[in-house]
Parts: structure tokens; sequence; C-alpha cells
């Protein structure tokens, strides 16, 4: 039996979840204005492992969303999951966050996944029904002919850029949007899979998907915090 921690940052949601194999024993998610993943995460871990009677050295593997998503969410997560996989000396499994989100849904109609990316551009990746990859996953700007190909399919359009979709795409009766967080509860099946396979990322030299450039802005403080 595998003993797996699955972290979710992407968002603002901040989330965890224990499962062995495939069954949760155990979740914590809080979602807030603003990123407070840096003072929840570890908070997050520790309640769910001691809920479940675990100690750190019996987990298995780490699962950790790898984006697209917050620059700011996936760093965190990240570091947080390198950090327990070297500390522990146990495998780093990657999960793209859009899979994770259309995981709920995916059994019964193709899925396309969308998370808010500002104005009128969000992440999306395209999912059959199933649970495959059509496409790749990419940053995409919305117009009223997005997804004009999906027309005649039962599709459910899912994430934190559902909303903003819904009010830029013609009415369609095959269509469904559904305004969601990627969960951590998600997760478990996914991670369980890449266990099984030993698909392992490089502690070493992994780092998140952000798809996009980080955005850098030079600080208006000098080095002892005063203004410029």
């Amino acid at each position: 039996m595998a003993n797996i921690l699955h972290i979710e940052t992407s968002t603002e949601q901040c989330g965890v979840a224990l499962a062995q194999n495939t069954t949760i024993l155990g979740s914590r998610e809080v979602l807030e204005n603003g990123f407070t993943h840096a003072k929840q995460l570890h908070t997050l871990i520790d309640e769910v492992l001691s809920e479940c009677g675990l100690l750190p050295d019996q987990l298995d593997a780490v699962a950790v969303s790898e984006g697209p998503g917050s620059f700011t969410g996936l760093r965190i997560g990240c570091v947080a999951a390198k950090g327990l996989c070297f500390a522990l000396d146990i495998p780093l499994i990657a999960l793209p966050t859009l899979q994770i989100l259309a995981t709920p849904h995916s059994k019964n109609s193709m899925v396309v996944s969308l998370l808010d990316a500002r104005r009128d551009e969000v992440y999306a990746a395209v999912y059959n029904k199933g649970g495959t990859l059509k496409g790749e996953t990419h940053a995409h700007i919305l117009t009223a002919s997005s997804f004009a190909d999906l027309a005649a399919n039962q599709v459910s359009f899912v994430g934190t850029g559902a909303e903003k979709t819904k009010d830029l795409l013609p009415s369609n009766p095959n269509w469904k949007f559904v305004s969601s967080h990627p969960s951590a509860t998600a997760m478990p099946a996914l991670a369980f899979k890449a266990f099984e396979k030993k698909q392992f990322a490089n502690i070493h030299s992994f780092a998140p998907a952000y798809l996009k450039p980080v955005r850098i802005t030079a600080s208006k403080k000098d080095a002892l915090g005063r203004p410029t």
C-alpha cells in the first residue's frame, strides 16, 4: 500500500490530501482572498498527517500540481513537495493542473479545463471523454469563436476561467460551465497510476510549468527598505 501526500496550490485555494493508493484518508483545503499558501500549507500538511495517524517518514511519495497557474502558488507548492522528497528520500510525482481540474468531470463528457490568466486570457486544455488529452495545453485569448470546433459535442467547461469563458461564448445547449478550483482530492487516482508506473519527476531539476514567462518587477525600495 502506498501512502501518497498530494499538494495543490496553483490558485488561491490551497489544498492537501493524503491517500493510501487511491483511497483518501484525509484532506484540508483553504480558500482565501490573496495568497496565504506560505502561511497555510505546512499547517495543512501537519493537520492531515496527524488526523490520519501517519508520520512523515511513513509517506511513500509526494504528488504536486505542476501548473500552469499562479506563479506564487506553484512556487510554494513545488518548494514544499521537493523539500519533503529530499528529506524523506521518496519520489516526487508531478501532475498537470488542468488534468487535475478535468478528472472529476471526464467520465461523463469531454472537458475543457480553464484557469484564469487575467484579462481575456485563460490557460486551456481539452480532454476527451475518459480523460485523454486532446491537443496541447496552452495560453488562449478568448473570443466569441473560441472552441467553435466543439460546438456539436457535450462539453463541460470547468475551472476558474469558466465564468468569463461563458460570458464570451455563444449560448450552446451542449455546453455546461462549472466554476471550480483544482482540488488535491482529485489527484489520488492520477498520482497512484504514476506511482505504479514509476513516472517520477527529477527532484533536482523539476520546476513548475508556468507556460508564460515570470514577470519580475523592479523593487521601488533600496536595500534598506527605503523608497527610491
